[in-house]
């Protein structure tokens, strides 16, 4: 099932099934019916968008990664709203902190955008790549950082 909606980054297309979101992905895909955690989904990111969502609270679906690629996104979820980490201080937190190409790697197949934020993760001298461009990360990172601000 896969559903989309209009946000400040562009269309986003967030695929899933009764249990867990599988993909949420600027890539276009073919809509189809919704399901009751799909519709939740478009909700939180609406909300996130809104600046009224810091933490999503959706079951996502990351088997098909490797135990590496899920530990990635795992120490990457945990990163807070509005707050970066750079590739290598991902590498030291999982514990393999020669791994931070590695990182980026993993992050890079992020299947759940914005709900594992990994445009939360810098390079330690820029910026830093970003599977949709580095546009889309500075647009997230921007909007994080306005809403900080403003709830000061």
């Amino acid at each position: 099932m896969t559903v989309s909606l209009s946000s400040p980054i562009g269309r986003i297309y967030i695929t899933g099934d009764t249990g867990a979101i599988t993909e949420v992905t600027l890539s276009e895909r073919r809509e189809t019916a919704s399901t009751p955690l799909l519709d939740e989904a478009v909700r939180q990111l609406n909300e996130y968008f809104a600046g009224e969502r810091r933490v999503f609270s959706l079951p996502v679906r990351l088997d098909t990664l490797t135990q590496f690629q899920q530990k990635v996104l795992s120490a990457c979820a945990t990163i807070p709203y509005g707050k970066t980490m750079t590739y290598g201080e991902v590498a030291r937190l999982i514990g393999n902190p020669k791994a931070s190409r590695a990182v980026g790697g993993a992050l890079h197949i992020n299947p759940c955008f914005i709900i594992i934020p990994c445009h939360r993760v810098v390079s330690s001298s820029s910026l830093g790549g970003f599977g949709f461009g580095p546009e889309v990360k500075e647009k997230l990172l921007s909007l994080e950082k306005a809403q900080e601000e403003s709830s000061l």
